[in-house]
């Protein structure tokens, strides 16, 4: 086993960090920072420089320079008054760092979950297509679907013929609805986030069916390829 690697104090690391992160409390005019036994924790905030929004430096810092599994463990930030601004799903990178780099001006909190969510591949070269019968190859709709890891939401990604993204999310479960969507984009190379926004579930016009969907942008925005992370929260605004 390679040396300073301790898999109990580094589980116990990454389980005192998610207990630490929700009493931490941050905004556009101060950061925040909080220490255990194994492992400190800060928030360091700066304005961007168009002075309207912010930026967050997050990290996690072992003692005992003891190396530890953060890479790709989910980190929601959610404004304190859960009714109004932005959700954000971000990532720790193995380092135990993480960047936010817009938020409005507010207080946030924070959770870390124990493990990484499922890993999602869209925006790629080769996603799957869907091209009429008899239509041009090169004017298919590119299509990227998954779903969550107990399989009660649905989710895809299209690339339209006209050249726009759209992203979708969709359930039948009776309980999720009117629940929020939190997700983000993520560019695997660096970890950072492409893209991040939050849905609402709401009923469509097929009885015992709700639904979310927005566009992103244009395809050539999103060059890809990128990570899908998502996170369903419960009407309270928390996961």
């Amino acid at each position: 086993m390679p040396k300073n690697i301790d898999p109990p104090q580094g589980q116990a690391a990454i389980e005192e960090a998610a207990h630490l992160f929700p009493r931490m409390r941050f905004s556009h005019r101060q950061g925040a920072y909080a220490e255990g036994r194994y492992v400190a924790i800060s928030a360091d905030p700066r304005w961007n420089a168009n002075e309207r929004t912010f930026c967050v430096q997050l990290s996690c810092l072992a003692f005992g320079h003891r190396r530890i599994e953060w890479e790709r463990l989910p980190l929601h930030i959610a404004p304190e008054d859960s009714h109004n601004g932005v959700h954000v799903l971000t990532r720790l990178n193995a380092r135990g760092q993480a960047l936010v780099p817009n938020l409005s001006p507010g207080e946030y909190r924070l959770t870390l979950r124990l493990r990484p969510t499922r890993r999602a591949s869209v925006l790629s070269p080769d996603p799957d297509r869907l091209a009429a019968q008899g239509e041009d190859e090169r004017e298919a709709r590119q299509v990227w679907r998954g779903e969550s890891e107990d399989g009660a939401l649905w989710w895809s990604i299209e690339a339209t013929e006209e050249g726009d993204v759209q992203i979708a999310f969709e359930t039948s479960v009776e309980r999720l609805a009117g629940a929020a969507v939190v997700f983000s984009l993520i560019d695997p190379t660096n970890q950072q986030i492409r893209h991040s926004h939050h849905l609402t579930l709401e009923p469509t016009r097929l009885p015992g069916k709700w639904e979310a969907w927005c566009s992103l942008g244009s395809r050539a925005e999103y060059q890809g390829p990128y990570e899908l992370e998502f996170e369903i929260l419960g009407l309270d605004g928390k996961a």
